[in-house]
């Protein structure tokens, strides 16, 4: 009997573990967590500027789905869970909007080339006419 009762007592505290203040999953988040959140989104806001969608596809995709864990954590009041995805979610955009304008910037010196080679082209044909 004795061993009975301190299995079920042992069930019980698991099962109220939730609801007490001082669960680690029922912390109130501080304004520091909040502004990695912010941020995260001001930075997947940068990279989609960027035409992260169009150059750097995965990682903003990445970073998305990471402010989408975010908000979940948030919600279940997981500043652990919450501080680690906006951290991620960030580092994630900054990676897709440096990698969009470095591929923009590539297209540019692709296209400042041909133009460059068509005008030696003009200037060659122009030569052998005169």
């Amino acid at each position: 009997m004795g061993k009975k009762l301190i299995l079920l007592l042992f069930v019980l505290f698991l099962i109220l573990i939730p609801f007490f203040p001082w669960s680690a999953r029922a912390q109130e988040l501080s304004p520091e967590e909040e502004q990695e959140f912010a941020d995260a989104k001001l930075a997947l806001e940068a990279a989609r500027k960027a035409q992260a969608e169009r150059y750097a596809l995965e990682p903003f995709r990445k970073a998305q789905d990471l402010l989408v864990k975010a908000n979940d954590a948030r919600n279940l009041k997981d500043p652990v869970r919450f501080t680690q995805a906006s951290r991620l979610a960030r580092a994630y955009a900054e990676l897709a909007k440096t990698i969009a304008e470095l591929k923009s910037e590539e297209e540019k010196l692709a296209a400042a080339n041909e133009e460059l080679r068509k005008t030696k082209a003009e200037i060659e044909r122009l030569k052998k006419s005169h």
